[in-house]
Protein backbone atom coordinates (compact mmCIF):
# COMPACT_ATOMS: atom_id res chain seq x y z
CA UNK A 1 0.00 0.00 0.00
CA UNK A 2 1.57 3.15 -0.78
CA UNK A 3 1.74 5.97 2.08
CA UNK A 4 0.59 9.80 1.00
CA UNK A 5 1.22 12.30 3.90
CA UNK A 6 -1.66 14.19 4.81
CA UNK A 7 -1.70 18.08 4.48
CA UNK A 8 -2.47 20.31 7.44
CA UNK A 9 -5.55 22.33 7.91
CA UNK A 10 -4.36 26.12 7.29
CA UNK A 11 -6.38 29.28 7.92
CA UNK A 12 -9.59 28.91 5.14
CA UNK A 13 -7.61 26.49 3.13
CA UNK A 14 -8.23 22.87 3.57
CA UNK A 15 -6.18 20.14 0.76
CA UNK A 16 -6.77 16.67 0.13
CA UNK A 17 -5.31 14.38 -1.96
CA UNK A 18 -6.43 11.56 -4.42
CA UNK A 19 -4.39 8.85 -6.47
CA UNK A 20 -5.26 6.92 -9.28
CA UNK A 21 -2.56 4.22 -9.65
CA UNK A 22 -3.13 0.61 -8.77
CA UNK A 23 -4.17 1.06 -5.63
CA UNK A 24 -4.70 4.53 -4.56
CA UNK A 25 -6.10 6.15 -1.02
CA UNK A 26 -8.41 9.43 -0.44
CA UNK A 27 -7.76 11.63 2.10
CA UNK A 28 -11.04 13.36 3.88
CA UNK A 29 -10.96 15.68 6.83
CA UNK A 30 -9.68 12.88 9.89
CA UNK A 31 -10.89 9.56 7.65
CA UNK A 32 -8.35 7.90 5.29
CA UNK A 33 -11.16 5.96 2.98
CA UNK A 34 -9.50 2.80 0.81
CA UNK A 35 -10.74 2.36 -2.85
CA UNK A 36 -9.37 0.81 -5.74
CA UNK A 37 -8.83 2.39 -9.84
CA UNK A 38 -6.97 2.17 -12.65
CA UNK A 39 -3.78 3.84 -14.13
CA UNK A 40 -2.59 4.13 -16.70
CA UNK A 41 1.20 4.99 -18.49
CA UNK A 42 2.11 7.35 -15.62
CA UNK A 43 0.16 7.87 -12.32
CA UNK A 44 -2.17 11.26 -11.94
CA UNK A 45 -2.67 12.30 -8.11
CA UNK A 46 -4.99 14.96 -7.99
CA UNK A 47 -5.18 17.65 -5.33
CA UNK A 48 -7.69 19.61 -3.97
CA UNK A 49 -7.64 22.75 -2.28
CA UNK A 50 -10.10 25.16 -0.84
CA UNK A 51 -10.12 28.52 0.36
CA UNK A 52 -12.83 31.07 1.63
CA UNK A 53 -13.13 34.21 3.46
CA UNK A 54 -12.43 33.97 7.36
CA UNK A 55 -15.04 36.44 7.41
CA UNK A 56 -17.67 38.66 5.90
CA UNK A 57 -20.79 41.17 7.10
CA UNK A 58 -24.01 40.62 6.12
CA UNK A 59 -25.60 41.32 3.10
CA UNK A 60 -21.85 40.89 1.31
CA UNK A 61 -20.63 39.13 -1.25
CA UNK A 62 -17.87 36.19 -0.64
CA UNK A 63 -16.18 34.42 -3.43
CA UNK A 64 -14.78 30.78 -2.00
CA UNK A 65 -11.75 30.03 -4.51
CA UNK A 66 -11.22 26.10 -5.45
CA UNK A 67 -7.70 24.48 -7.00
CA UNK A 68 -7.89 21.55 -8.48
CA UNK A 69 -4.73 20.28 -9.23
CA UNK A 70 -2.79 16.70 -11.42
CA UNK A 71 0.75 16.54 -9.13
CA UNK A 72 1.05 12.85 -10.66
CA UNK A 73 2.88 11.68 -13.66
CA UNK A 74 -0.18 10.81 -15.79
CA UNK A 75 -3.14 12.62 -17.58
CA UNK A 76 -6.37 12.43 -15.39
CA UNK A 77 -9.46 11.97 -17.06
CA UNK A 78 -13.08 13.15 -16.83
CA UNK A 79 -12.32 15.28 -13.80
CA UNK A 80 -15.55 16.81 -12.06
CA UNK A 81 -15.39 19.12 -8.89
CA UNK A 82 -18.70 20.00 -7.30
CA UNK A 83 -19.01 22.58 -4.42
CA UNK A 84 -21.77 22.24 -2.18
CA UNK A 85 -23.96 25.72 -1.42
CA UNK A 86 -23.99 26.39 2.44
CA UNK A 87 -27.49 27.30 3.96
CA UNK A 88 -28.30 30.67 4.52
CA UNK A 89 -26.04 32.02 1.04
CA UNK A 90 -27.28 32.65 -1.84
CA UNK A 91 -25.70 31.76 -5.02
CA UNK A 92 -24.36 34.73 -7.53
CA UNK A 93 -21.94 32.94 -9.51
CA UNK A 94 -19.21 30.94 -11.08
CA UNK A 95 -16.56 30.71 -13.17
CA UNK A 96 -14.73 28.97 -15.28
CA UNK A 97 -18.32 27.25 -17.22
CA UNK A 98 -19.84 26.23 -13.64
CA UNK A 99 -23.69 25.61 -13.24
CA UNK A 100 -25.96 25.29 -10.68
CA UNK A 101 -27.62 21.84 -9.62
CA UNK A 102 -30.28 22.10 -7.43
CA UNK A 103 -28.07 23.04 -3.75
CA UNK A 104 -24.61 22.36 -6.00
CA UNK A 105 -21.86 23.90 -8.61
CA UNK A 106 -20.57 21.40 -10.83
CA UNK A 107 -17.79 22.41 -12.86
CA UNK A 108 -16.72 19.67 -15.66
CA UNK A 109 -12.92 20.18 -15.57
CA UNK A 110 -12.02 17.35 -18.11
CA UNK A 111 -8.73 15.99 -18.72
CA UNK A 112 -5.86 17.39 -16.51
CA UNK A 113 -2.61 17.15 -17.53
CA UNK A 114 0.63 16.11 -14.90
CA UNK A 115 1.57 18.96 -13.24
CA UNK A 116 -1.90 21.39 -14.70
CA UNK A 117 -3.89 23.07 -12.25
CA UNK A 118 -7.55 24.85 -12.44
CA UNK A 119 -8.85 27.63 -10.46
CA UNK A 120 -12.58 28.14 -9.87
CA UNK A 121 -14.33 30.17 -8.14
CA UNK A 122 -17.95 30.42 -6.89
CA UNK A 123 -19.53 33.94 -5.56
CA UNK A 124 -21.98 34.11 -2.72
CA UNK A 125 -24.21 36.74 -1.31
CA UNK A 126 -24.51 35.99 3.22
CA UNK A 127 -27.73 37.04 3.96
CA UNK A 128 -27.86 35.38 7.26
CA UNK A 129 -25.64 35.42 10.46
CA UNK A 130 -23.96 32.50 11.54
CA UNK A 131 -20.65 30.11 11.16
CA UNK A 132 -20.43 28.48 7.29
CA UNK A 133 -18.48 25.22 6.12
CA UNK A 134 -18.13 24.94 2.67
CA UNK A 135 -17.01 21.12 1.45
CA UNK A 136 -16.30 20.58 -2.45
CA UNK A 137 -15.34 16.74 -4.51
CA UNK A 138 -13.37 16.57 -6.78
CA UNK A 139 -13.61 12.81 -8.92
CA UNK A 140 -11.94 11.31 -11.72
CA UNK A 141 -11.56 7.73 -10.51
CA UNK A 142 -11.46 8.35 -6.70
CA UNK A 143 -13.19 11.27 -4.49
CA UNK A 144 -11.29 13.96 -2.54
CA UNK A 145 -13.30 16.32 -0.43
CA UNK A 146 -12.01 19.77 1.22
CA UNK A 147 -13.71 22.41 3.10
CA UNK A 148 -13.53 25.38 4.52
CA UNK A 149 -15.27 27.52 7.26
CA UNK A 150 -16.76 31.52 7.11
CA UNK A 151 -18.01 33.22 9.48
CA UNK A 152 -20.68 35.68 8.72
CA UNK A 153 -21.92 38.61 11.39
CA UNK A 154 -23.84 41.74 11.71
CA UNK A 155 -22.56 45.41 12.45
CA UNK A 156 -24.51 48.25 14.07
CA UNK A 157 -24.30 51.48 12.41
CA UNK A 158 -25.95 54.37 13.94
CA UNK A 159 -27.19 57.45 12.62
CA UNK A 160 -27.36 60.57 15.08
CA UNK A 161 -29.53 63.18 13.48
CA UNK A 162 -30.90 66.32 15.78
CA UNK A 163 -33.49 69.03 14.65
CA UNK A 164 -34.95 72.19 16.56
CA UNK A 165 -38.76 73.54 16.53
CA UNK A 166 -39.09 76.35 16.71
CA UNK A 167 -36.23 78.07 15.50
CA UNK A 168 -35.66 81.38 15.87
CA UNK A 169 -37.10 82.07 19.63
CA UNK A 170 -37.16 84.91 21.86
CA UNK A 171 -35.53 85.82 25.43
CA UNK A 172 -37.68 83.60 27.71
CA UNK A 173 -39.14 81.39 24.79
CA UNK A 174 -39.06 77.84 24.51
CA UNK A 175 -37.89 75.36 22.32
CA UNK A 176 -37.68 71.51 22.17
CA UNK A 177 -34.52 69.53 20.51
CA UNK A 178 -35.70 66.28 18.63
CA UNK A 179 -32.46 63.75 18.94
CA UNK A 180 -32.94 60.91 16.50
CA UNK A 181 -30.70 57.60 17.03
CA UNK A 182 -30.84 55.20 13.65
CA UNK A 183 -29.54 51.81 14.02
CA UNK A 184 -29.19 51.18 9.82
CA UNK A 185 -26.46 48.58 10.08
CA UNK A 186 -27.07 44.71 10.23
CA UNK A 187 -27.14 44.31 14.15
CA UNK A 188 -28.13 44.67 17.33
CA UNK A 189 -26.29 47.89 18.93
CA UNK A 190 -25.99 47.66 22.76
CA UNK A 191 -25.94 50.48 25.72
CA UNK A 192 -26.20 53.21 23.51
CA UNK A 193 -25.89 56.91 25.86
CA UNK A 194 -26.95 60.28 24.59
CA UNK A 195 -25.29 63.50 26.29
CA UNK A 196 -26.33 66.76 25.88
CA UNK A 197 -24.75 70.26 26.66
CA UNK A 198 -26.16 73.50 26.74
CA UNK A 199 -24.95 76.79 25.22
CA UNK A 200 -24.49 79.29 28.26
CA UNK A 201 -27.61 80.96 26.50
CA UNK A 202 -30.33 78.33 27.11
CA UNK A 203 -31.43 76.37 30.71
CA UNK A 204 -33.00 73.07 30.54
CA UNK A 205 -36.76 72.47 31.18
CA UNK A 206 -37.24 68.86 30.24
CA UNK A 207 -36.54 65.59 28.76
CA UNK A 208 -38.18 62.47 27.19
CA UNK A 209 -36.62 59.43 25.54
CA UNK A 210 -36.93 55.33 25.90
CA UNK A 211 -34.65 55.93 29.27
CA UNK A 212 -34.48 58.30 31.93
CA UNK A 213 -32.75 61.61 31.60
CA UNK A 214 -30.65 63.45 34.13
CA UNK A 215 -29.67 67.16 34.39
CA UNK A 216 -26.68 68.62 36.02
CA UNK A 217 -26.20 72.51 35.42
CA UNK A 218 -25.74 72.42 31.46
CA UNK A 219 -25.54 68.38 30.89
CA UNK A 220 -28.27 66.27 30.14
CA UNK A 221 -27.42 62.32 30.35
CA UNK A 222 -29.69 59.95 29.15
CA UNK A 223 -28.81 56.53 30.41
CA UNK A 224 -27.69 54.02 28.93
CA UNK A 225 -30.58 51.99 26.30
CA UNK A 226 -29.37 48.69 26.44
CA UNK A 227 -30.30 47.67 23.14
CA UNK A 228 -31.52 49.01 19.78
CA UNK A 229 -32.58 46.47 16.99
CA UNK A 230 -31.40 46.92 13.67
CA UNK A 231 -33.60 48.91 11.25
CA UNK A 232 -34.99 50.28 14.58
CA UNK A 233 -35.10 53.91 15.61
CA UNK A 234 -34.96 55.94 19.42
CA UNK A 235 -36.37 59.30 20.14
CA UNK A 236 -35.02 62.20 22.87
CA UNK A 237 -36.67 65.57 23.06
CA UNK A 238 -34.84 68.10 25.43
CA UNK A 239 -36.82 70.97 25.90
CA UNK A 240 -35.05 73.98 26.59
CA UNK A 241 -35.54 78.46 27.85
CA UNK A 242 -33.96 80.60 26.07
CA UNK A 243 -32.05 83.15 28.40
CA UNK A 244 -29.76 85.13 26.48
CA UNK A 245 -29.31 86.51 22.79
CA UNK A 246 -27.08 84.61 20.38
CA UNK A 247 -26.43 82.37 17.45
CA UNK A 248 -25.82 79.37 20.14
CA UNK A 249 -24.99 75.55 19.41
CA UNK A 250 -26.69 72.79 21.43
CA UNK A 251 -24.19 70.06 21.22
CA UNK A 252 -25.58 65.57 20.90
CA UNK A 253 -22.83 62.97 22.08
CA UNK A 254 -23.75 59.60 21.03
CA UNK A 255 -21.60 56.60 23.27
CA UNK A 256 -22.10 52.98 22.50
CA UNK A 257 -20.53 49.28 22.84
CA UNK A 258 -19.75 49.28 19.49
CA UNK A 259 -17.84 52.94 19.18
CA UNK A 260 -14.72 53.69 19.83
CA UNK A 261 -14.69 57.47 19.06
CA UNK A 262 -18.14 59.16 20.36
CA UNK A 263 -20.18 60.32 17.42
CA UNK A 264 -20.85 63.98 17.94
CA UNK A 265 -23.92 66.34 16.41
CA UNK A 266 -25.14 69.48 17.07
CA UNK A 267 -27.90 71.91 16.03
CA UNK A 268 -27.73 76.00 15.77
CA UNK A 269 -30.73 77.87 17.11
CA UNK A 270 -31.33 81.83 16.93
CA UNK A 271 -32.34 83.87 19.98
CA UNK A 272 -33.26 87.20 20.00
CA UNK A 273 -34.54 89.90 22.18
Amino acid sequence: MKHIKKNPLLVGLFMITAVCVGSYIVLDAAVAQQATGRGGAGSPMVELTKRCPSLRYLGRNATFEITVTNRGTGTANDVVVTDVIPAGLDFVGADNGGTRQGNNIVWRVGKLDAGQNRVLKATFLCNRIGRFKNSARVTYCAEAVASCEMEVKGIPAILLECVDDPDPIEINGTLTYTITVTNQGTAVGTNIVINCTLPAQQEYVSATGPTNARAAGKNITFAPLPTLAAKAKATYRVKVRGVGEGDVRFRVELKSDQINTPVMETESTHIYQ
